[in-house]
């Protein structure tokens, strides 16, 4: 008989969830309201700082911002710098570079006018020598 009860009880509670199922819409508005009821209860058990902490904390924050700050215009300033001078290098080794090669150019410029100076006075030698 213990074990009739045991299985018939079993049966019972195995009928319930079925009946919450269909039952288990709920007013969407109740459940807000439910939420934010927890919400308010929630927030009397906060303990809130004193306003000489809150105080305290924000010149703390206020003062590790600043000192972060300046580190990073620091480092900031300092690759800047580095990347002007790199490119101030590159481009003093490129005009000096430029200037050589316009030298070079320059040379054989003139190299090659000499020639073709030279070889206009031979053709007019020659026709002279023809005539």
């Amino acid at each position: 008989m213990a074990e009739e009860k045991k299985t018939s009880k079993k049966t019972e509670k195995a009928d319930k969830p079925k009946d919450t199922k269909k039952k288990s819409r709920k007013n969407p508005f109740k459940s807000i309201a439910s939420f934010f009821k927890s919400v308010k209860s929630e927030g009397k058990k906060v303990v809130w700082a004193k306003p000489k902490d809150v105080f305290k904390n924000t010149i703390i924050v206020l003062v590790v911002v600043f000192i972060v700050g300046l580190g990073i215009f620091a480092v900031d300033s300092l690759l800047s710098q580095g990347m002007k001078g790199i490119k101030n290098l590159a481009q003093t080794e490129t005009s000096a570079s430029v200037t050589q090669q316009a030298e070079d150019s320059s040379d054989e410029e003139e190299t090659t006018e000499a020639e073709a100076e030279n070889t206009t006075a031979q053709e007019e030698s020659t026709t002279k020598a023809a005539e």
